[in-house]
């Protein structure tokens, strides 16, 4: 049975929480879904950039899922989903100038029929976790990918780079938002984490993959939030689980 973990925590450095999340079933409980984001713009900005786009990506993927929807629904359902909390975040932060710039990374993933489907604009991710490995299945919209990219440096180095904040891609920023989207199996065993960087940020893949198998995938949300304080907690801390 498909199941989502989740839970988001201010972390020990910000006052406020500008990350947001929802997850739970869809239809006859044979689907799942999760919407994590980390807003950014302001005292108040990222907050209401955040909530806002899961709000609506939750109500447009719960009204719009139906079973034995194929691939390209899937697809379809979320990328309207997003594309309108897109347009809502941009409305709002052009009617009231207090929130002009407001804006937030999102990852938005559907769980079912043994496939996972998942979009994503900026540098939240999702990776997907097996018997023995995990993957990064979402490639980061920042300036240091770019340099990844080129070779100029490493996935390691990036980590620590000083410009690892700066993103490329949000939603909410302009009138019509860039999408990336993938669809891979996922089989009986295994989970999707999503998460933003204020886990990422601290961690590897193979540390994160340690933190998941030790303690398996019910607790391991905790396990994770945890971890990142104990590193300093600079920033929130946003974890989903998805486990099949």
């Amino acid at each position: 049975m498909l199941k989502a973990y989740g839970k988001t925590d201010v972390g020990n450095v910000r006052e406020m929480n500008q990350d947001d999340f929802n997850c739970g079933v869809l239809g006859d409980e044979e689907a799942v879904f999760a919407v994590v984001c980390d807003g950014m713009g302001g005292e108040k900005g990222g907050n209401i950039a955040s909530r806002t786009a899961c709000d609506i990506v939750t109500d447009s993927v719960t009204a719009a899922y139906g079973s034995g929807f194929g691939d390209n629904s899937i697809k379809r359902i979320l990328q309207t989903a997003v594309t309108a909390a897109n347009v809502s975040v941009f409305d709002r932060s052009q009617r009231d100038p207090s929130l002009r710039g407001m804006g937030t990374t999102i990852v938005a993933a559907i769980v079912c029929d043994g496939m996972a489907h998942i979009v994503h604009a900026g540098d939240s991710r999702a990776y997907h976790i097996t018997s023995d490995k995990i993957e990064q299945v979402t490639k980061d919209h920042s300036v240091v990918q770019l340099l990844v990219d080129r070779g100029e440096i490493t996935a390691d180095e990036a980590r620590f780079h000083p410009k690892k904040h700066f993103i490329t891609r949000a939603l909410g920023v302009m009138s019509i938002i860039d999408l990336d989207y993938c669809e891979f199996p996922i089989n009986e065993g295994e989970a999707i984490m999503v998460c933003t960087d204020g886990l990422s940020n601290y961690f590897s893949n193979d540390q994160l993959f340690e933190m998941i198998k030790s303690a398996g995938y019910s607790k391991c949300v905790d396990k994770l939030i945890n971890a990142a304080k104990k590193e300093g907690g600079a920033d929130n801390i946003t974890v989903v689980c998805i486990t099949r």
